[in-house]
């Protein structure tokens, strides 16, 4: 159930990539419980001008025990501005859980479970990594994750040490392979066992998952995409998130996804 919170905020803290925080918050242990990887909330801030609609934020982090949850963000206009700048104590108006569909953990036993993600599509594929786990010690899981240079590679602090499968791909060589994350992701489905089956979760600029989507489905793997459109109310209403199908019908970004199947949508 949707829920409406004035969330007491426990900490900011600013990471290696210049501009980029992440925010913990006390989001109430319905909310944190009812919380599944993919999902987002809506953040509304008085930044002293005329805000009509929430900025919709990926959940990075939410803990059913303790009520707690986190989100990754980048500054990029007022209300990020001011996020930024929240200190312990005060609040954050949040709406959520949004979005209908979250990402499916692939049940199949042995699965590799392989997440492609880059810049603002890390948080959602980090908090999936970590639920694996926390539900199976013993999952296979590979993350990959790029950007244009190493500054850039956030979001995945902590993985390797829960037994996530790091790999990094930058533009520039900084770190890791150098050139797109679809470079690693070929080379995963070039070594694969015919006896592993293989999961895909992507999430991140468009192009890039259009890139794992047809690598996905030429390999003929599962793959599920995150589509992080432009969602002006995060509910279902103003349908300004549209996301179209392979059958010429558009999907609600918000309430129909934001995770779809990769051969649902019509990659342009």
């Amino acid at each position: 159930m949707i829920e409406k919170r004035h969330a007491t905020v426990l900490e900011t803290v600013k990471l290696s990539a210049p501009g980029h925080y992440v925010l913990t918050f006390d989001a109430g242990q319905k909310m944190a419980s009812a919380v599944k990887p993919g999902q987002f909330l809506g953040v509304a801030m008085d930044t002293g001008g005329m805000q009509f609609l929430r900025r919709p934020f990926s959940f990075y982090s939410a803990d059913p025990e303790t009520g707690h949850a986190s989100i990754l963000f980048s500054v990029y206009g007022a209300t990020t501005a001011q996020m930024a700048r929240l200190a312990p104590g005060e609040t954050l108006d949040i709406l959520g859980p949004l979005g209908g569909r979250a990402f499916t953990p692939d049940t199949r036993p042995g699965a590799h479970q392989v997440m492609v993600g880059g810049g603002y599509g890390v948080p959602p594929l980090a908090f999936l990594a970590r639920r694996l786990l926390t539900a199976d010690p013993d999952s296979s899981v590979t993350l990959i994750n790029g950007a244009r240079t190493a500054e850039f590679l956030v979001g995945t602090e902590g993985l390797e040490t829960l037994g996530i499968h790091l790999r990094e791909a930058t533009n520039d060589g900084s770190r890791g392979t150098q050139g797109l994350v679809t470079l690693i992701l070929q080379e995963i489905l070039e070594a694969r066992a015919e006896h592993v089956p293989i999961h895909i979760y992507t999430c991140g600029p468009t192009p890039m998952m259009r890139a794992v989507a047809e690598m996905a489905m030429r390999y003929e793997v599962p793959c599920q995409v995150s589509m992080e459109v432009f969602m002006p109310c995060g509910v279902g209403i103003c349908m300004g998130c549209a996301v179209e199908r392979t059958d010429q019908t558009f999907a609600r970004g918000c309430t129909d996804g934001p995770v779809f199947e990769a051969r649902e949508v019509a990659w342009k």
